[in-house]
């Protein structure tokens, strides 16, 4: 497989980072996550945290080097993640009204096609730049009031970007409710085409213009520029903001060490030794099997 990924995530005017982005990759397959924890709830990156590494280290022990499945990977492997961050509550003793809440998108790419799933308002976009005329755009639909609003014709989208339910979602992995995991069928990608992962703190502010301008420039500049632009578009208060983009090329004859990147950036409140303890016993907290974690 051919493909350039770029990724980063920043603080914004937060106190602290919520959100989480990994990707990790075999000979034959692509694994892009990105989790926004909700910051309206309790330990909401400890939520985002377990998403990854629940991704993560499924797929390390599924793809080898493929998925038999990926939609059915991605569908398995949300609701495991969403048991784990409810177990995790319980067993903390945390209210259920302020159990730890996360969003999630995440996007499997095997055999020259996507499959993506999700939960909540962070989205996927699907961007194939057609020779003549304008680009085809794919998004996932947010889990969110608002583009209930929208659906129902009762809101337009320009009024959702500043209405006072916007950042409520109806679908999110932990808590007492069962999370709305929705995938997609599988998209064959063409030489050129574009993925974007990114939270809600990336698209909102930049609207369309986080399409059009993700494919003037190599992922590794558009990226970071894009992350500016949201982040002064959004002022003082911006939220947290991580974008992670795929650059797709024509298929290769390329064999890639798997290989895992995870980037968070943004001061937590807490020391070194804290989070890595935190981390440990997130991970201790996730179930295995000898062939693997459980469904």
């Amino acid at each position: 497989m051919n493909y350039t990924i770029a990724q980063e995530s920043r603080i914004g005017g937060r106190q602290i980072n919520q959100d989480r982005v990994a990707w990790l990759s075999t000979a034959d397959a692509v694994l892009m996550v990105v989790a926004d924890g909700m910051g309206g709830h309790l330990q909401g990156e400890v939520a985002a945290q377990i998403v990854i590494d629940t991704l993560t280290e499924r797929f390390r022990a599924e793809a080898k080097t493929r998925l038999a499945d990926p939609a059915r990977f991605l569908a398995a492997t949300l609701q495991q993640a969403h048991e784990t961050i409810v177990r995790y509550a319980t067993e903390c003793r945390i209210p259920s009204h302020a159990a730890p809440r996360t969003t999630c998108i995440a996007c499997v790419v095997q055999d020259g096609k996507a499959v993506w799933a999700h939960a909540g308002d962070s989205r996927l976009y699907l961007i194939h730049r057609l020779a003549e005329g304008p680009a085809r755009v794919a998004q996932t639909r947010d889990h969110s009031i608002v583009q209930r609003m929208i659906d129902a014709g009762s809101l337009s989208p320009a009024d959702a970007a500043t209405h006072p339910l916007r950042n409520r979602v109806f679908s999110c992995l932990g808590g007492d409710e069962a999370p709305q995991i929705e995938v997609s069928g599988a998209i064959p990608l063409h030489d050129g085409d574009l993925i974007a992962l990114c939270t809600d703190g990336a698209w909102s502010p930049l609207g369309e213009t986080l399409v059009t301008e993700l494919g003037r420039a190599p992922v590794t500049r558009t990226v970071p520029h894009l992350l500016d632009a949201a982040e002064q578009a959004a002022g003082p208060g911006a939220d947290n903001l991580t974008l992670i983009a795929m650059r797709w090329e024509a298929p290769a004859a390329v064999a890639e060490a798997p290989t895992f990147c995870d980037t968070y950036i943004g001061q937590a409140p807490l020391s070194d030794e804290e989070i890595d303890r935190a981390i440990t016993e997130i991970r201790r907290r996730i179930p295995h099997k000898a062939n693997g974690a459980s469904s």
